[in-house]
């Protein structure tokens, strides 16, 4: 391993290749040089130079009359061209985009070179050298339309194929691509990784990017080149400002309170007081020269509280009922220098930093005053470039990422326990054990009440090294644009956990009452508790990433690319803990080659229509949290989930009987008692290691293999006016070796009882248990998941239309229109998915298959902003959003008629309405087509405005004072409800809000002093 490591290394260091320029977050700039007759003018000097910083390259076009630049810093550019008997040529305002190449030809008049001729013009707004499909969001659109987040990620919702998700988390709005869950896209920050290796892009980056540093978002949905990888959403390159000669820079204040804020739709419901809601968000940002023309500083402050409304009712138990606010805050900051060393040479430094506690957040649907959790986080994000012109052809960089996590997730009866723990990020090691001291969790069918068993820490170091070299061949039956790539990263975490080691009651079957000493139906049926002690452990993973491409342009008009991308993921652990007689070695998957090929045809020559087609294999990222059970789930485990009874649950509470097992004797829930304790460590020493019955065992496939997509795509892109361009694509996705993880112990019930008793009728069903028992140890318990992580069965298939209209800014206004109809289908989705459906040997995949949780059939965004005529000043933007529900599942688990003891019992094909118990809000006439997600949930729908006045000042000086409306409609936007039939309290009722707020009509005052 450390030959591999090491040799990895040496290639990336000391190899003209690089890994992905997906990390580069670059602009490429080329053409060809011509007389007026069209000649090809050979030798001219040109010379590109960034207008606002200074910083130049100087190449000479080829014998052909070409020149092209790589791996330019995007931004607004002057190119000018001297030739001796030709007039100089000085082309302005060229702005350069991250990720495209603008193709820019320029034509000399014949003349003296004292003569000089001056264009002023922008880049083609159609790229016609790729065919990959997206789009971007440049610095006035993240600040001039409306955001409630003020995050760039929703913004990344108005390109076709992406699907806004408002997120409960703090401030990180975030989205999905393809049909794919939104873990799966790639969240890149100048370049470097910016990914969260565990979790991936839940809810966005790692490090959270304020939108006053974001100089333009590039957004890749399909068909991106070798060069971008280890996603199957879209790929996102965020690029920060840079300082420029002169001292820019801008200043602001957000301010909202609980008087602009109307009432969310449950505390409304409960006439409940509007709860302390409200914003206060300040900053500024500053750049400018050091050395003019050479070294430049930028740096950006964030100061946020902000207190989200949080409610909702619970018809089992309307004591319950809430509405409060969450108290969340953050600190954010970004560093940035740039410096020149010559005309051949620049290096670049970032460092982006957030640290954010989050607390009274009850953002989940079970969570009430008494048992939701909190968090702490510091997050961080550096990069390092440098870049080197090595000829006129060929340019290389070599970059250096470094990511950062610290994150405490408690609860607030842990935080009051010592004051070192209230809002400590990094908290004492070994700190969370504490939780033992505090109530078990009260764990009803709708609600959980008394305590809260989130305690972790995740704590995260992500290393990453790149190299990539561009390279122009002019003169090689046609134009080649070459690139080479080879990356490696270094990723370890360690993620401890003491959560449920004050243990857990279950409540099911007994229409959630209160608990009675004198009443058997109100006694909990099992009792779960984490021993023998807290889950500790750390892991290393390892990634190689090289890649290869090349865009030929055949003639004029015409361009082909082909390209080829391999992924080695390497996470070394030791497999003999599990308890797998086939697992000897951990697996490595080496067969990851991804050929990608492309064609760009321009019909009209004149840089104003592309058709463009491709395919690729696309890779996905293997998520650590997905593989970080091989670390903790063993057979004999310090640190398991055990269940009393182990048989399963009592159902004595349920049939008006007293429980039998003696942790479930008790005539208090407020603490365990020592009886308890005395029994649990008896069985479960603390420090132990002991048999895992009852629990669950995870088994690693030895043949288990990256996750990887088929891609096709066609479309056609025209500049149908000037500044206003319209695209449509059509995309489709085949997701193979995709994670479906079944239970290799799975049991069969003796009857059809919900929760009833389970024995193994043919044990070791897979015919792999046995061979892992010793001599004389007891086979595995029926009560025991033995989880298979497995990519043998999993698969998914996606088909999209994507169309979208954009109007470039101009004439004082600016819009962009996009529409997507799609279907996302097959078994699995995310990487934690497993098999529902099966009995014994039978995962039932055909049963399985149906639309994924992700189907959104049809999203629809319209944004614009403009300056309205004649009235000096007065601005008004807006965005709409619009979308189809998402599938869920009509069933009915009263009995269990499979007897697999999973409890999913999809319903058959009707119309479906609530009982009178849940009324009265609750969805009506539910057309299911029967199976799994076989109905739809409630549609989504929202719009914000802004209206304001930009007042100039003078010079680059502006001063914009508006009012911003969120959710203008006030609309409750609902997530899918409870389609259990059994439920007859909750089946089909509107229970919870999107993103745990409902993000109810609220008013915000913003003051922006740009310089």
């Amino acid at each position: 391993m450390r030959r591999f490591v090491l040799g990895l290394s040496l290639l990336v260091l000391l190899c003209a290749i690089a890994p992905a320029l997906a990390q580069q977050g670059t602009a490429q700039v080329g053409g060809k040089i011509i007389d007026a007759q069209g000649g090809a003018l050979p030798g001219v000097t040109i010379v590109i130079t960034n207008e606002d910083t200074g910083v130049v390259r100087e190449i000479t076009s080829t014998a052909e009359g070409s020149y092209f630049a790589s791996q330019m810093v995007p931004g607004r550019y002057r190119i000018a061209a001297k030739l001796e008997g030709f007039k100089a040529l000085d082309r302005r305002g060229i702005t350069l985009i991250v990720g495209q190449t603008t193709t820019l030809d320029l034509t000399m008049e014949v003349g003296g070179l004292a003569e000089t001729l001056t264009v002023t013009g922008e880049a083609p707004l159609v790229d016609v050298t790729t065919a990959a499909v997206g789009g971007h969001i440049s610095a006035d659109e993240l600040n001039d339309l409306p955001s409630a987040s003020r995050n760039y990620m929703a913004f990344v919702g108005n390109v076709p194929g992406t699907v806004f998700i408002p997120s409960a988390e703090f401030l990180n709005d975030s989205f999905q691509a393809n049909g794919q869950p939104t873990a799966a896209n790639n969240i890149v920050f100048d370049g470097a990784n910016n990914t969260d290796e565990q979790r991936g892009s839940n809810v966005g980056g790692q490090t959270r990017a304020s939108n006053e540093s974001i100089q333009e978002v590039q957004i890749l949905t399909n068909q991106f080149d070798a060069e971008w990888g280890r996603a199957s959403g879209a790929v996102i390159n965020a690029v920060t400002k840079s300082g420029t000669n002169q001292l820019t820079g801008s200043a602001f204040n957000f301010y909202t309170s609980k008087a602009m804020t109307n009432r969310d739709f449950f505390a409304k419901v409960q006439n409940a007081e509007k709860p302390d809601v409200g914003k206060k968000e300040w900053g500024g940002t500053i750049g400018g020269p050091i050395v003019r023309n050479k070294l430049h500083f930028f740096f950006s402050l964030e100061r946020l509280y902000i207190n989200r409304n949080f409610s909702n009712t619970f018809q089992a138990r309307p004591s319950l009922n809430f509405a409060t606010s969450s108290e969340e805050s953050a600190w954010n900051t970004l560093w940035r220098l740039d410096h020149q060393l010559s005309s051949k040479h620049t290096w670049a430094f970032r460092w982006l930093r957030e640290s954010a506690p989050q607390f009274n957040r009850l953002d989940g649907g079970q969570e009430t005053l008494t048992s939701y959790g909190d968090e702490t986080d510091l997050d961080q994000t550096l990069v390092g470039t440098l870049t080197s012109v090595l000829s006129d052809t060929k340019v290389n960089t070599v970059r250096y990422g470094l990511v950062l996590e610290d994150t405490v997730h408690a609860n607030p009866a842990w935080r009051a326990l010592k004051p070192e723990y209230a809002r400590c990020v990094p908290c004492p090691e070994g700190a969370g054990a504490d939780i033992v001291t505090s109530g078990p969790i009260l764990d009803y069918e709708t609600f959980d009440i008394q305590s809260n068993g989130t305690m972790d820490y995740s704590i995260q170091k992500g290393h990453s090294i790149d190299n990539t070299f561009s390279w122009f061949i002019p003169e090689a039956k046609g134009r080649h644009d070459l690139k080479f790539g080879a990356r490696y990263s270094r990723i370890w975490l360690s993620n401890p956990a003491w959560g449920n080691l004050q243990g857990t009651y279950q409540f099911r079957g007994t229409g959630d009452i209160e608990f009675d000493a004198a009443n058997p139906r109100s006694y909990p049926e099992r009792f779960t508790i984490r021993v023998p002690g807290p889950s500790t452990y750390e892991m290393v993973m390892h990634v190689g990433e090289l890649f290869a491409q090349d865009k030929w342009q055949l003639k004029p008009g015409l361009t082909l690319s082909a390209g080829v991308r391999y992924d080695l993921e390497v996470f070394p652990y030791d497999p003999a803990p599990l308890g797998n007689p086939q697992l000897t070695k951990y697996p490595v998957d080496k067969g990851n080659i991804a050929p990608r090929v492309g064609m760009v045809w321009n019909p009209d020559g004149e840089n104003k229509s592309v058709v463009r087609a491709g395919y690729g294999i696309f890779y996905d990222r293997t998520l650590l949290g997905t593989v970080d059970n091989f670390l903790t789930d063993y057979k004999y485990s310090p640190s398991f989930t055990a269940n009393f009874p182990v048989a399963g649950p009592d159902l004595g509470p349920r049939n008006g009987q007293f429980p039998t097992d003696p942790m479930l004797q008790v005539n208090q829930l407020s603490q365990i008692t020592p009886a308890q304790r005395a029994i649990l460590a008896a069985m479960f020493p603390p420090g132990s290691t002991v048999r895992n019955v009852g629990g669950t065992v995870s088994w690693d496939d030895p043949d288990r293999q990256q996750p990887y997509f088929h891609q096709v795509s066609v479309g056609y892109e025209r500049e149908i006016f000037t500044g206003v361009s319209a695209s449509v694509d059509y995309v489709r996705m085949n997701g193979r070796n995709m994670f479906f993880n079944p239970n290799l112990n799975i049991a069969l019930g003796t009857n059809d009882v919900r929760d009833g008793p389970r024995v193994n009728p043919a044990p070791d069903p897979f015919g792999v248990l046995n061979a892992s028992l010793s001599p004389g140890e007891a086979p595995y318990a029926p009560t025991t998941t033995v989880r298979l992580i497995t990519t043998e069965h999993g698969y998914s298939d996606y088909d999209a239309l994507n169309i979208s209209v954009e109007k470039r800014y101009s004439h004082n206004f600016s819009a962009r229109a996009a529409y997507s109809i799609g279907h996302s289908r097959g078994i699995t989705a995310g990487q934690g998915d497993t098999p529902q459906l099966q009995t014994l040997t039978d995962l039932h995949l055909d049963e399985y298959h149906a639309t994924a949780n992700t189907d959104r059939r049809h999203n629809f965004t319209l944004s614009g902003r403009m300056e309205i005529p004649k009235t000096r000043g007065v601005t008004l933007s807006g965005t709409l959003r619009a979308m189809t529900g998402t599938p869920f599942t009509i069933q009915d688990d009263t009995l269990d008629l499979d007897r697999n003891r999973i409890n999913f019992q999809p319903l058959p094909a009707g119309t479906y309405n609530p009982f009178p118990a849940a009324e009265p809000h609750v969805l009506r006439d539910v057309e299911s087509e029967g199976g799994r997600n076989g109905a739809r949930g409630p549609a989504f729908m929202q719009f914000d405005m802004r209206v304001g006045y930009r007042a100039r000042l003078g010079g680059r000086r502006t001063l914009d004072i508006f009012y911003e409306t969120f959710n203008v409609t006030d609309r409750a936007n609902f997530t899918n409800p409870n389609g259990n039939r059994r439920q007859t309290q909750e089946f089909l009722r509107l229970a919870n809000l999107q993103g745990g707020t409902g993000f109810p009509r609220q008013s915000q005052i913003g003051l922006r002093l740009g310089f």
